[in-house]
């Protein structure tokens, strides 16, 4: 009886350890990157160094009919900096496409975020949204002859 109550106590002890590290690592995103969570929200994830963890949580595509081409949208996250941002390439010329990820926001903070960009590069980015415990969710428009088409967006992603 002895040996299963010591065997719990390390497994207890062992447990606060690993959940002290993880507590600690996530503490230090902010010191090894540019900003964190709701303090990304405006700036550029190559600036801030976001881009160095980031991962591409949904991608969509679009034709553009006008310039026959394809315009892929991304939804690109940070774990180190919890922050969300938009990208988007085309197969052909950026076709000044409207583009834009929205941050949904929390009953915490009662501010949702969204940043929109015209797609005028082959390759552009918008600027971060803060995703730490809210979701974030990608769109893009392309141009017609009659102005902008529907939105297309990516599923939310985040908390």
């Amino acid at each position: 009886m002895l040996i299963g109550a010591a065997s719990v106590t390390a497994l207890t002890v062992g447990a606060l350890a690993a959940t002290t590290a993880s507590a600690s690592a996530a503490t230090t995103g902010p010191w090894h990157h540019g900003c964190f969570g709701y303090g990304c929200i405006g700036k550029s994830a190559q600036a801030q160094g976001c881009d160095r963890d980031a991962v591409t949580v949904y991608s969509v595509s679009i034709y553009d009919g006008l310039l026959r081409s394809r315009d892929t949208l991304r939804l690109r996250y940070s774990p180190a900096c919890q922050s969300a941002w938009a990208t988007v390439t085309a197969s052909g010329r950026p076709d000044r496409a409207l583009f834009w990820i929205y941050d949904r926001g929390t009953h915490a903070v009662e501010t949702s975020t969204t940043q929109r960009t015209f797609f005028t590069k082959q390759w552009q980015t918008t600027a971060m949204v803060g995703v730490a415990e809210t979701k974030a969710q990608a769109c893009i428009e392309v141009r017609t002859r009659h102005g902008l088409s529907a939105p297309v967006c990516t599923p939310f992603f985040g908390h």
